[in-house]
């Protein structure tokens, strides 16, 4: 029987979550069109693939496509969101389209379509952001972006490793040991 590992991808989605978080942060700070900064993106995207690949690297995921797409989807991520940073006519969500359509791909690589639909919703929103020049819309649709790659980390993390149970507080047995005192004499609880 295979060991499937679709979970380990929460990592990598949360990363990406963080690097929206940031995104929205410094868009709100700039006040700068529609509230797109691709310097957050060029610069956050090295680190974050720097944690998601050691992270892949310890607990690999199910691999089902050969190794070489997914070493193309990987470089093509990292070109693709330095040089559409790069591009004025996108105003800045050159990069949140690239990482929306890498989250796509690699879902249809890994044939999980929980982060088909989060990668949808990141290019949605990318282009939404693209489309509407306010900074208070720029910032809503990061946190949105955010929202929707932290929910889907979070399935695939209770994916991997389950829900958490309730804890029981008392003992079993002692459901039914309850003892009756009189009304007139108040009880004394130092004695057994």
């Amino acid at each position: 029987m295979q060991t499937r590992h679709v979970g380990n991808n929460w990592v990598p989605l949360l990363c990406l979550s963080v690097l929206f978080l940031a995104g929205g942060a410094a868009s709100m700070m700039v006040r700068a069109g529609n509230g797109a900064v691709p310097g957050v993106f060029a610069v956050g995207i090295l680190p974050a693939a720097v944690v998601v690949a050691f992270w892949l690297w310890r607990n690999p995921s199910w691999w089902l496509a050969p190794r070489k797409d997914y070493l193309y989807l990987a470089g093509g991520t990292l070109a693709g969101v330095l040089l559409f940073a790069m591009i004025p006519f996108l105003h800045g969500c050159g990069p949140w389209l690239v990482l929306g359509g890498a989250v796509v791909t690699y879902g249809v690589f890994e044939r999980l379509r929980l982060l088909v639909t989060t990668g949808g919703g990141v290019a949605l929103t990318g282009l939404l952001a693209l489309v509407i020049h306010a900074d208070v819309w720029g910032g809503a649709l990061h946190l949105l972006a955010a929202a929707g790659l932290a929910f889907a980390a979070n399935r695939l993390y209770v994916l991997r490793h389950g829900r958490r149970r309730e804890v029981q507080d008392s003992d079993p047995a002692f459901i039914g040991t309850f003892e009756e005192f009189d009304v007139a004499e108040p009880p004394n609880f130092w004695e057994r």
